[in-house]
């Protein structure tokens, strides 16, 4: 039997299968059909010959010559060339036997349509997720170095929703314009912890440093001196580490402690102006004394806040309801955040409030000295102008909302007479 020439269709066959599973089962079930359709063939042929010889006994040689020189069948070669090279485009009539069933093609029903996703619907307005990582962020499949977010006006937190600018670019990236208020419901974000402005110390005896503690004093280095994290400078090829140098440690917080902290990586190295507290401070501007202390209020706080929303932030329950007429008067939006709870108030609720709002007022009197560390530490980052009320009143809170408005300082001055109403 003469076997059909099929390697040129073998190797556009496998030339065309791809790595995904799909594609590789799909040409070893193709692979299987054509070796039991040669054998088939080849038993075929075999019986045909041997029955042919019971019948009738070869005569002369070159008959059987001519028997083996037969090629395969038609029928057996265009089922072949389907199997390794796909149906063709024009359909062959092939004749049906008259006893054979027939047969009913029906038709495929179509596809469903595939629902939007929320990413999806987020992007068709250039709107796309915060995927945090130790350094840096993966923002719609793209890498944006720690350099870029470490330049941005606001924080960048896993979770977040950005709208990205493409008219503009920065470093060949989309640049981002602005943290949104959006927020994915189904997706949990990772939990990263910083640790903020710690020095490096050499290990006595040893080509690696160590962070110990932090400037600011709220790390987990700093909860005891046993606390440490060691940093191999050969992990950071490049940088240069040397002790002395300021940096931001990060580290993904599963709930282990010092164990987690261990396995963290370097975000940020400060430059020195960033922290140098050897700096001569600024020579104080000389102020002209005022010779009238007395201040008219009542024509300085006619101010408009043009609809704009102003968060209050107290401890006294009872009066915030009662604040809500004198942001409405200068025709403003009031929105009061109840913080006579210390445990219920959480940093990062009181980070969203501040990120809805314009203005943010603080009343000192009746909260705790973290939640007015938290808010201030949150108004900076955001960008968010503050002011300070001593007193939970209405004077106190519409003088401080002009301080925050004109920018003020955020205390109010010593002359300020302020009424317990």
């Amino acid at each position: 039997m003469k076997i059909y020439d099929y390697r040129q269709e073998l190797i556009t066959l496998l030339e065309n299968t791809g790595d995904d599973q799909r594609s590789l089962q799909q040409t070893l079930r193709s692979l299987s059909t054509v070796i039991n359709i040669l054998n088939h063939y080849d038993d075929q042929d075999a019986e045909n010959e041997q029955h042919h010889y019971e019948r009738k006994p070869v005569k002369h040689r070159y008959q059987a010559r001519q028997r083996n020189e037969q090629p395969i069948s038609s029928t057996a070669r265009h089922t072949l060339h389907s199997l390794l090279t796909g149906p063709s485009n024009q359909a062959k009539e092939t004749p049906t036997p008259r006893n054979a069933p027939t047969v009913v093609h029906v038709p495929a029903e179509p596809e469903a349509p595939k629902e939007i996703s929320a990413e999806e619907r987020l992007a068709a307005d250039n709107m796309y997720l915060v995927h945090r990582k130790l350094s840096g962020a993966e923002i719609n499949h793209r890498y944006y170095s720690e350099a870029i977010l470490h330049q941005l006006h606001f924080p960048v937190e896993d979770g977040d929703i950005v709208e990205l600018d493409p008219h503009q670019l920065v470093r060949g990236l989309p640049s981002i314009r602005r943290v949104t208020s959006d927020h994915l419901d189904d997706y949990e974000p990772v939990k990263i912890n910083v640790i903020e402005y710690a020095e490096l110390r050499p290990v006595p005896g040893s080509d690696v440093l160590q962070i110990a503690s932090t400037m600011k004093g709220d790390s987990i280095l700093d909860q005891a001196p046993a606390n440490t994290v060691v940093v191999d400078p050969f992990k950071y090829p490049g940088r240069d580490l040397k002790a002395g140098m300021v940096i931001d440690f990060a580290y993904f917080d599963h709930g282990n402690g010092l164990k987690d902290a261990s396995a963290g990586s370097i975000r940020w190295i400060h430059e020195k102006q960033d922290y140098d507290t050897t700096r001569q401070p600024a020579k104080p501007k000389t102020v002209k004394k005022v010779t009238n202390t007395k201040h008219d209020y009542e024509k300085k706080l006619d101010y408009d806040l043009k609809q704009r929303t102003v968060l209050v932030i107290t401890g006294v329950r009872d009066k915030v309801q009662g604040l809500k007429p004198v942001i409405a008067k200068h025709h403003g939006v009031f929105h009061g955040l109840d913080a006579s709870a210390e445990e219920k108030v959480s940093s990062s609720k009181i980070k969203r409030e501040i990120r809805d709002a314009d203005f943010v007022i603080v009343c000192i009197d009746a909260i705790h000295h973290r939640i007015s560390q938290l808010a201030n530490h949150h108004a900076k980052r955001y960008d968010k102008p503050l002011a300070i009320a001593n007193v939970t009143s209405n004077t106190a809170v519409e003088r401080a909302v002009a301080r925050a408005l004109n920018g003020d300082p955020a205390y109010a001055a010593s002359s300020e007479k302020i009424s317990q109403n």
